[in-house]
């Protein structure tokens, strides 16, 4: 029972990696976005866009929730465990995955990643509203 909890918490470790935030203007040396190579208004690229937006929004509501659920299920694994792994499933864990297993980190990263993911959806939605509204206006 432990070994397929060890594996539940290493799979939502895995899953709920922190997110990097890419830097609004691109750093010195480094390309900016290409505005020039914009796709076409077509009605295909706009029904297209309008899918993105629904599918965005419907995970913007049942996102946090499920990002929570996988939290506590972390959570509870660790309180199960007593707080953190026996050194020696530790030692096991490392050298079968290359990374140190730290339960604590793990539960702090997947909260952390849930405000990150908000953020995420809500910057995608802002764009691909912008897009139809792009695409509105040449129609």
């Amino acid at each position: 029972m432990k070994s397929l909890l060890v594996a539940a918490l290493v799979l939502a470790a895995a899953v709920c990696g922190t997110a990097r935030a890419e830097p609004p203007f691109p750093l010195p040396g480094q390309p900016g976005p290409d505005f020039s190579n914009r796709p076409q208004c077509t009605s295909t690229h706009v029904r297209s866009v309008e899918r993105q937006v629904a599918a965005m929004q419907k995970l913007r509501t049942a996102g946090p929730e499920a990002v929570d659920q996988l939290c506590t299920l972390i959570e509870l694994g660790s309180a199960w465990l007593g707080g953190e792994l026996p050194d020696e499933t530790r030692k096991q864990l490392k050298d079968m995955l290359g990374f140190d297993v730290d339960l604590a980190r793990i539960a702090a990263e997947c909260r952390a990643g849930q405000g990150n993911l908000e953020r995420e959806l809500i910057g995608r939605l802002g764009y691909l509203r912008a897009e139809l509204v792009r695409c509105n206006d040449t129609i």
